[in-house]
């Protein structure tokens, strides 16, 4: 029986710690299932969505970089054509041109070295004087296209100059191809007048040209006239939006590694000329996803460290002594021992637990002895009473007893008319003195009475008498 009890008091002590383990596990996995939900929403919806703004940012960034790409094209251009312009020897060519200035001056080397397309020079009247269209890709001049010469009898506004600081650059959209174009007018190389005429370059936006855009800013970039776009419903519909939006770009995310934005720029006339839609590596974005990986998997080694920790502290700190201070109960309980007191260990919540169970085994021990006081006074009266129940018994028995005597002696007795004696219950005759004696406590002393005495002795001597004088 000892080892039974001892057996289910270990169990129930095992139980209650097993159940204190399980709560404050199910509180750490609670607390870090709340923390990784809250992380993983601020992840999402702060973090991420912040990379994304930046990442949009970027792009827009890219887009304008490409559009002063253009800009600074077009800078580099004007520069090379002003140092043209205004220079005495082109304008002896205007006023008169030659042969040995076009072989001298208009070579290949000089098409390839400033990346032009096209070259010419016009009579202020707008009449071509020299007009050379270069292919760069296969490095040697071709025949003008009649179609080019129509483009600018029909846009004369691009080679007339009315003044000596007129300048015309931008885009134009010939016949051939969107271009970088500048035209400027002939001067003499101390900037004098009148204007002899203009001069004009042309850098044709080609794959190569785009190809040159696109890798400074590190993007893919797609150019599109505007009537060709026109022509495309992905492309319309993306011009409508970019106008919708009253800007000049706008983004478009293509999918989860890339994302595109368009540019709508206008050419020479302020009109929207060309679409421009450059695609960008999503590296931003991916950086943040992998950041937010990361600092997930840095939560969930944290968490594990903080769970370890905090169980080892539980362990050391709870559960040990709540270990020490059961056993130590337990012992006690199993011991009776009233003098006996648990251990005060452990922090200042345990100990102030010691304290009051130790106030309480001293209340028990000081009740314990009030009870046995209160027993012994107990067993006392007990003994007593028994002893009264007992003498009360006694005094019944014999009280019966006696009843049962009178109610012999009250009864009807057969008893002879002349000798007196008694018939019992046997049938035999007895002495009246003998049957009282025996069924009753009475003892019988003889005498006389006076009746008798003058009867038997009134001859002899005075009964009166002798009575009076007894």
């Amino acid at each position: 029986m000892h080892s039974n009890s001892s057996s289910t008091n270990l169990l129930r002590r095992l139980l209650v710690l097993g159940t204190i383990r399980k709560k404050t596990l199910a509180l750490l996995a609670a607390t870090f299932l709340s923390s990784f939900l809250l992380l993983h929403a601020v992840s999402q919806h702060v973090l991420l969505k912040s990379f994304k703004e930046l990442e949009i940012h970027a792009a827009r960034h890219c887009l304008s970089e490409v559009g002063k790409e253009l800009g600074a094209g077009l800078e580099v251009l004007d520069t090379l054509n002003r140092d043209w312009a205004w220079w005495d020897d082109a304008v002896s060519f205007v006023v008169k041109p030659t042969p040995e200035f076009i072989a001298t001056n208009l070579t290949d080397e000089t098409f390839a070295s400033a990346k032009l397309n096209l070259m010419g020079f016009f009579a202020p009247d707008g009449a071509p004087v020299c007009l050379i269209n270069y292919d760069r890709q296969r490095g040697e001049k071709v025949a003008v296209p009649d179609d080019l010469l129509e483009f600018f009898r029909t846009h004369p506004e691009l080679i007339r100059h009315a003044n000596a600081e007129s300048v015309r650059k931008g885009i134009v959209i010939f016949p051939q191809g969107p271009m970088l174009f500048v035209s400027r007018p002939i001067l003499t190389s101390t900037r004098q007048g009148p204007v002899q005429g203009a001069l004009v370059f042309g850098r044709a936006l080609d794959a190569g040209e785009i190809a040159r855009i696109a890798q400074g800013e590190e993007v893919f970039l797609n150019v599109t006239t505007l009537e060709e776009a026109k022509k495309n419903l992905r492309e319309l519909e993306v011009v409508k939006k970019i106008q919708d939006s009253g800007g000049k770009m706008t983004i478009l995310a293509n999918g989860a590694e890339s994302m595109a934005g368009a540019l709508l720029v206008d050419d020479l006339f302020g009109k929207p000329a060309l679409l421009m839609e450059a695609t960008l590596q999503r590296s931003i974005c991916e950086r943040g996803q992998r950041a937010i990986s990361v600092l997930g998997w840095l939560f969930f080694g944290v968490s594990g460290v903080v769970c370890l920790v905090m169980m080892l502290l539980l362990d050391r700190l709870v559960v040990g002594p709540v270990v020490v201070l059961s056993n130590a109960v337990s012992r006690i309980g199993e011991e009776v021992d009233a003098e006996a007191r648990v251990e005060a260990a452990g922090p200042v919540e345990i100990k102030r637990l010691a304290a009051s169970i130790n106030t309480m085994l001293a209340g028990l021990a000081r009740a314990n002895q009030l009870l046995a006081g209160k027993n012994a006074l107990l067993a006392e009266e007990i003994d007593e009473r028994t002893e009264l129940e007992q003498e009360r018994e006694r005094l019944i028995g014999e009280l019966q007893e006696a009843l049962a005597q009178v109610k012999t002696l009250s009864g009807f007795l057969p008893i002879c008319a002349s000798c007196k004696k008694i018939r019992d219950d046997t049938g035999y005759w007895k002495q009246i003195e003998s049957y009282l004696s025996a069924h009753a406590d009475v003892t019988f002393s003889h005498g006389i009475c006076p009746d008798c005495a003058q009867k038997l002795y009134g001859d002899f001597i005075d009964v009166d008498e002798a009575l009076k004088k007894k």
